[in-house]
This record gives structure tokens, sequence and C-alpha cells, in this order.
């Protein structure tokens, strides 16, 4: 049997990441184990693995798992894989939530329920989250129970978003499809293997956020703070839309770590 070390002479980052998975080591135990000898099962199980890598399945989907705001999720093909650019969504809730406690919060197709369960986990006040998809639904539910979230999961749709919980305050977070045709055209073999549902929206990639906002601002009874992960492209149709459609609402916009527009914040 040949060992960690001699095992790992010419393997790539990903390669080790899968040997690990396999072998169910951190990263630590990887590295001051270098004469742990490899089964012939485990290596067995590794070249499967490496072999999905190679056509492209997404790290997260081949371990079944992805990391969200210091929480490990469970991850399918059933949803979008949890990224650190959606991290945002969830700082900006929470300095909203701690400013305004008598909220609640609903999570708008919520996928994975990573957004969700990490508000969830550091607030107060109620959450719920809704998506279209059965198969993500019941991903996001297992995730509550294995993270112990109280979290409220329903199936209904972003377009017909209307009734809301009698707070003072609504805060909507969002990550709904936002890729534009010219988008779409351009994705990498590896995000082509997520879910097109949880990927495009529309020519422009406006069209669910338009629905849900016009229903919204029709039919709030109180503050609405909508938190909306964007392409920094749509930055100026968006806010084109709010001064036409959403009058008197106050529209800002966040950059993410890259110091690209990431994070649109509507409050009517």
């Amino acid at each position: 049997m040949k060992t960690i070390r001699e095992f790992t002479k010419n393997i790539t980052r990903d390669d080790e990441y899968l040997l690990r998975f396999v072998l169910k080591m951190s990263s630590s135990d990887f590295l001051l184990q270098p004469e742990f000898k490899i089964s012939p099962t485990k290596i067995k199980q590794f070249s499967t693995l490496r072999k999905l890598r190679a056509r492209g399945i997404p790290m997260q989907y081949i371990v079944g798992e992805a990391w969200f705001f210091g929480l490990k999720f469970k991850v399918n093909k059933n949803v979008l894989i949890p990224r650190p650019e959606s991290e945002l969504i969830v700082e900006r809730a929470l300095a909203i939530a701690e400013e305004h406690q008598t909220c609640s919060i609903i999570d708008v197709g919520t996928g994975s329920g990573a957004i969700a369960i990490a508000l969830a986990n550091n607030v107060n006040c109620p959450v719920s989250a809704i998506d279209i998809s059965t198969k993500a639904l019941a991903v996001a539910r297992a995730n509550a129970r294995a993270l112990k979230a109280r979290v409220k999961f329903s199936k209904a749709d972003a377009r017909k978003l209307s009734k809301l919980p009698k707070t003072p305050h609504i805060i909507i977070t969002a990550n709904l499809p936002y890729l534009s045709d010219r988008r779409m055209s351009r994705l990498s073999a590896e995000v082509k293997k997520e879910p097109k549902l949880a990927l495009y929206g529309g020519p422009d990639g406006l069209d669910l956020y338009r629905i849900m906002l016009r229903n919204l601002f029709a039919n709030k009874n109180q503050t609405v703070h909508a938190l909306l992960e964007i392409d920094p492209e749509q930055k100026t149709k968006l806010a084109t839309f709010v001064r036409r459609e959403l009058p008197k609402s106050e529209l800002i916009f966040y950059p993410d770590l890259h110091g690209d527009i990431r994070l649109a914040e509507i409050t009517f």
C-alpha cells in the first residue's frame, strides 16, 4: 500500500481535497501523517471521484457539501452551490434586523437554505423561506435539521409573493436566478452543471426581481427592506426600474469582496 507521501507527489489541489475527503482527514491530520497507508479500497474510491471531477462536476456536488457563513451545508444537483458573495446578503440582513428588532425575515428562492439558516442562527426574529422546487426544499429542510435552525419552509413562487407577516419591518433576502442571456451563453462547463432553474433570470436577468418587487410594493402595509443579489452589469437597469416603478424608495448598492456591485438594498 502506498503512503500519503508517495501517493501525493504529483497530484493537484483538487485531488488532495478529494483524497482527504475519502480518508476522512482534516487538512492538519493529512499533513501530519505522511506515512499513513492508503488501502486499495480508498484508492478506488478516490479514482471514482477524480473521474467525476474530470467531467466538470463541481467539487461541492461530488463531496455533497459546501461551506457558507461558517456553516457546513448539504448540497446536491437540485440546489445552487452557496457562494461567498452571497454572505453579503446575510451581513446586511443582520445589520437591519439589529436596527429594527420588530421584524420578520423571508428568504425567497432559498435553495439549500443557506441564507435563511445562517440568519436564523443569528437573529431573534422569525425566519421563513420559500422555493418553487420541492427537491430544493427537501435539501433546505435537511440542512435546517442538521444545523438546528428554526426556519419555516414552504413551497411558493417568488412571482406571487404578496402576503407578508404583520411586523413593522419585513426583510426580504433573495438570491433569485439573475443570469441574462449573455451571461448564460458564457457559463463555464462547471456552472452549467448547476440547475438552470436557479440560474436563468430572463433576457436581462431581472425578470423575477421585477415581478416580485412590483407585488411587494403594491401589497405592502409596512416597511420592506429587499436585499437582492445581482450581476454588476444590472445596476443601471435595476436603478431605472426602481425610480420608475417604486417611487420614493431608497436604493443602495454594495460591492462584494472583489469590488463588484453584488447587492441591491431597496427600502420602501
